[in-house]
């Protein structure tokens, strides 16, 4: 692929808030040996501030790899450094030597979508939905900011795991690795980005804008739903797989597709249009119908699991007081019982609701 040399506008350096690694910021951080991500021209391990203990993430990147692309580490440096939002991960600080350069980020410790994907196969709607509507956050925010972010894939999404996300089985995503990122004020006409999610504009060479991280929103929700790409080659000839996309010929099969809602299915269309002036934007995708709904749906269920630990805990403490103490007064009797009731009433009723709430 090829890919044109960047460099910051004079408006990301004013806006950039990541202060450089002093010596001062070293003695303060303490790399572990932990690796979270491997990659081709970078490693990042954990890392702990020294004074309070918090978590962070150091990425650590070998100069040499980088030679003949080094304006994706400027890119990096002067964009994500300028943004702060809570889908995006955030830049804190970062250091140069000759032969490496390091950035101290936000930890974000439940892996990437792609290792979320190949381990779950597929997502329910209420779950891809949620996951589309982070996405569409941290693309609004960018596309505002006439950011195009060109890199867009389950790889360069980061899951952030949470207690109450964790029973529940639900990702939330931030956005990470702007290496390709750019400020877009007239048409590109470079050629790049991950062949699976390149937007047929780019293909084409007719010139694009930030409709091309939609794209692949929607290329990404298509995989969410049914556990492969809307658009493949099965001999894995590259050119017939742009020749696919440029066409946009888009196919629901069966029986993949079948219990798939149709508001679900005009979403996809709709974000893979290829005419990117009919495409939906970032705020669109937001505020469409099913993302609202299968957003909130998925929230309430995350709440409902909560609440229902919690009772399960507090019903649980009041029947092990009782178990404890050998009292046959049958007003303890009576609580122990209610108790027991409880929690089986309890138990159904969360489960019925969670039933109730995925497709």
């Amino acid at each position: 692929r090829r890919i044109e040399r960047l460099r910051p506008t004079a408006d990301t350096a004013r806006g950039r808030t990541a202060a450089r690694l002093t010596k001062r910021h070293r003695t303060k951080i303490h790399t572990s040996k932990i690796i979270i991500l491997y990659g081709n021209f970078a490693v990042v391990r954990e890392c702990h501030r020294r004074d309070n203990g918090q978590a962070l993430a150091v990425k650590i990147v070998e100069r040499s790899k980088l030679i003949g692309r080094e304006h994706m580490m400027q890119n990096e440096l002067s964009l994500l450094g300028s943004l702060c939002h809570p889908r995006i991960v955030r830049l804190f600080a970062h250091h140069h030597t000759h032969t490496h350069s390091y950035l101290v980020m936000e930890l974000v410790s439940g892996g990437d979508l792609f290792e979320a994907i190949s381990e779950r196969g597929k997502f329910s709607e209420a779950e891809a939905g949620l996951m589309v509507s982070d996405m569409s956050e941290a693309l609004n925010y960018i596309h505002c900011r006439s950011i195009v972010h060109r890199d867009l894939k389950p790889e360069n999404l980061l899951v952030r795991i949470s207690i109450e996300h964790v029973a529940a089985g639900i990702c939330r995503l931030k956005l990470g690795d702007f290496g390709l990122a750019m400020v877009v004020t007239e048409p590109v006409f470079t050629i790049c980005g991950t062949p699976t999610y390149v937007a047929p504009e780019i293909l084409c060479e007719t010139g694009y804008g930030v409709a091309v991280d939609v794209w692949a929103l929607g290329v990404i929700l298509y995989i969410l739903l049914c556990g492969f790409p809307p658009f493949r080659s099965r001999d894995r000839d590259q050119e017939e797989l742009f020749q696919l996309i440029k066409q946009g010929q888009l196919h629901f099969l069966s029986p993949y597709w079948d219990p798939i809602s149709d508001d679900a299915r005009g979403l996809v269309s709709a974000l893979l249009q290829p005419d990117p002036t009919v495409r939906l934007n970032a705020q669109q995708t937001l505020q469409n119908p099913w993302v609202t709904v299968m957003a909130s749906t998925c929230s309430q269920r995350a709440l409902t699991d909560k609440t229902h630990r919690s009772t399960a805990a507090t019903v649980g403490a009041i029947f092990d007081c009782l178990c404890d103490h050998t009292l046959t007064h049958p007003l303890f009797i009576f609580l122990e019982v209610c108790a027991s009731i409880i929690y089986l009433a309890m138990s159904v009723y969360y489960t019925s609701i969670n039933s109730n709430n995925l497709y």
